[in-house]
């Protein structure tokens, strides 16, 4: 794959069909206006910018907080390198680092909700020509445990914290909606591993090279590669936990920003907020779920009693990390054009081996 290839790849994103441009303008606009509303709803802008200003009054907080979350895109790189070994894709540490750090990228700055994951799909199913299904569900299933650990993290809190979630009516509805989630994920786990829809799709005899058949193969592909990296024992458990470790990094993400802005609220609360939060920042509804996660952050500390000026600092505190670690990753994402330009790959041996 040449330079040039490369870098029309990246550009993908960005150009479409009139529907994607339309999705994409709407997505980012609406994040915009949901980071309107969070800032708005702050009350006195004067005293936000002082609060924020008093953040740089504490630097080690301030970056200790910015610095931690960098170990959380760090836990997401490995949980999805540990699933492309599992399904033997010869991808390597350092390509699955820049193309993670990409993804990140065009997830938070670029346009949609999905753009890095496009490109991740697109810069795999071209290096294994000859596994692509397996190469971009694995996208798929990154996500999937990533998601499924979050739900489970959530609902166990929720355990010891009946009295956070059952004060206030809209906080108990969050929680029944996501006690159902996890009911649904617990169902679609079990149907991705338990049941055998190879064996039950030998009864079905399509059209020998019509469409229906075209598509049942293609299921089937997409179905063993989940059963791959969700049955596997040692994957699936360091994936799992890889994902806790996630949560439990973004808590103290939050903790140490919130101590910027000389915030009191103990981490047990934190432990509780952060994961909503990241939860329904997960809705595929805005780039990164920017505005989505700040408006739910205001919501959960309104139940705590934390002012309005010091949860919107939090709130854009956290916002300007990931933008921080989005840049970074942009930087990261060029400096691997930059080798490919130097030395283009073409087929390699590594690229050889996905071939069936």
């Amino acid at each position: 794959m040449s330079f040039h290839y490369y870098l029309e790849m990246l550009k993908m994103p960005f150009v479409g069909k009139g529907r994607k441009v339309t999705f994409t303008v709407a997505a980012a606009a609406l994040a915009v206006f949901l980071l309107v509303v969070f800032v708005g709803k702050s009350g006195d802008l004067d005293k936000l910018a002082v609060t924020l200003k008093s953040a740089f009054d504490r630097p080690w907080y301030l970056a200790g907080g910015v610095a931690m979350f960098s170990l959380s895109l760090l836990c997401g790189m490995i949980r999805w390198y540990i699933l492309l070994r599992t399904l033997k894709l010869p991808i390597t540490f350092g390509e699955t680092f820049r193309l993670y750090a990409t993804g990140h990228f065009f997830n938070v700055l670029g346009p949609g909700a999905t753009g890095g994951d496009f490109v991740k799909g697109a810069w795999i199913a071209i290096k294994c020509p000859g596994r692509r299904t397996q190469a971009v569900t694995s996208i798929a299933a990154e996500r999937l445990i990533g998601f499924f650990a979050m739900i489970i993290f959530v609902s166990t809190i929720s355990l010891f914290r009946k009295d956070f979630f059952y004060d206030k009516p809209v906080l108990t509805l969050l929680i029944h909606i996501v006690y159902s989630v996890l009911v649904g994920c617990i169902v679609l786990m079990l149907l991705l591993t338990v049941i055998d829809w190879g064996t039950l799709s030998s009864r079905v005899h399509p059209k020998k090279g019509g469409m229906a058949e075209k598509t049942l193969e293609a299921m089937l592909n997409i179905w063993k590669t989940f059963r791959v990296c969700l049955t596997h024992p040692s994957a699936t458990l360091g994936a799992i936990a890889l994902s806790f470790a996630n949560h439990v990094i973004d808590v103290l993400c939050y903790f140490l920003l919130s101590r910027s802005v000389a915030m009191t609220l103990p981490l047990r609360d934190l432990f509780v907020i952060s994961p909503i939060s990241n939860a329904v920042a997960a809705l595929p509804v805005t780039p990164g779920g920017a505005g989505v996660r700040e408006n739910m952050l205001q919501v959960m500390m309104d139940s705590v009693g934390v002012s309005r000026t010091q949860s919107t600092a939090l709130g854009l505190l956290m916002f300007g990390a990931i933008i921080f670690w989005a840049v970074v990753s942009g930087t990261i994402m060029v400096s691997g054009l930059a080798l490919t330009k130097k030395k283009p790959f073409g087929p390699s041996s590594d690229t050889m081996e996905c071939a069936p």
